[in-house]
């Protein structure tokens, strides 16, 4: 892409909420919170001190993107943007949504195994493009495994060189905030269901014990529902025993909502994290919408 392919470009957020008080000067003092993807990139500010969200910004793309364009748009964004630009954020955590990740028990895993396991998991080798990454999740015990395109990582490693950068994938603050859910419901089966265009991510858990998470692609709303009711089924639960919380981009007059309530009676829209507070701008907002980027902070927290 040419220089002037890359002035070229209009990158206008479709949502953006914040206090207006927050200056420059806050930056050492909070974390920035990102979420990437081939259909977005998002961003949030957490005040650390009493872990208050007080900045959300959201760029949807019309069209899924390739690496190198999502990578333009985030150049874009961060150089244009006073506040992204900066390199000094007490911390940097950067949730990677992809199809590639492999959660690995920790009793088994292996770092110098790695690729190994996705590249299992995938069933095909992992594009000599990308980079191999890991972390650990305490509460399952286990590591997630995925991969972030070469391009996105080491800008942002070299961007945010002053600042404490981690990286995630995004299961792991949808298996975060499934759990949490147990505090926050009176209930011993939780299926918690993140939406997003053509894919869907599954998460469930029993008495704040993670029982499954998985990520699945569907075309219809009746085969997303037959994929659910046949993942409960092999798991030997029933859909009335169990409280369905729905996640991303569903709200309740959908016509996927519709389809869901038809067979789970016990089922709601979620929120966003009740340990984290909220602005009252950022308070304003579907909390359920950014259910993933909220629970980004929590992963660490």
């Amino acid at each position: 892409m040419t220089h002037s392919d890359n002035q070229s470009i209009e990158v206008i957020p479709t949502l953006l909420v914040g206090d207006s008080s927050f200056g420059s000067e806050m930056i050492p003092l909070c974390t920035l919170c990102i979420e990437v993807d081939e259909r977005r990139i998002r961003f949030c500010i957490v005040r650390d001190e009493n872990m208050e969200c007080i900045w959300l910004e959201d760029y949807s793309f019309e069209k899924a993107l390739g690496q190198a364009e999502v990578f333009e748009r985030l150049k874009k964004i961060f150089t244009g943007h006073l506040l992204w630009s900066s390199n000094h954020w007490k911390n940097v955590r950067i949730s990677i949504n992809s199809h590639a990740f492999s959660l690995i028990p920790r009793s088994v895993f292996d770092k110098e195994s790695v690729k190994n396991y996705l590249e299992f998991a995938l069933g095909d080798s992992v594009p000599y493009n990308e980079r191999v990454l890991s972390h650990q999740l305490p509460i399952v015990n286990a590591y997630n495994v995925f991969s972030i395109p070469d391009l996105w990582y080491d800008w942002m490693i070299n961007h945010f060189q002053h600042s404490s950068i981690t990286f995630y994938h995004l299961t792991s603050p949808l298996i975060i905030g499934s759990l949490v859910s147990h505090a926050e419901h009176d209930e011993v089966r939780i299926v918690s269901a993140y939406f997003e265009k053509d894919y869907f991510t599954l998460s469930i858990s029993e008495e704040s014990k993670l029982i499954l998470c998985n990520r699945f692609r569907f075309t219809q709303f009746q085969e997303l529902v037959y994929i659910i009711l046949f993942t409960l089924n092999q798991l030997n639960i029933q859909q009335d025993e169990v409280k369905l919380l729905v996640y991303g981009e569903i709200t309740p007059t959908s016509d996927l909502y519709m389809e869901l309530a038809k067979f789970f009676p016990n089922m709601q829209t979620g929120s966003g994290p009740m340990t984290l507070k909220y602005s009252p701008q950022c308070s304003e907002i579907a909390g359920h919408r950014y259910f993933a980027l909220f629970n980004t902070y929590l992963v660490s927290s």
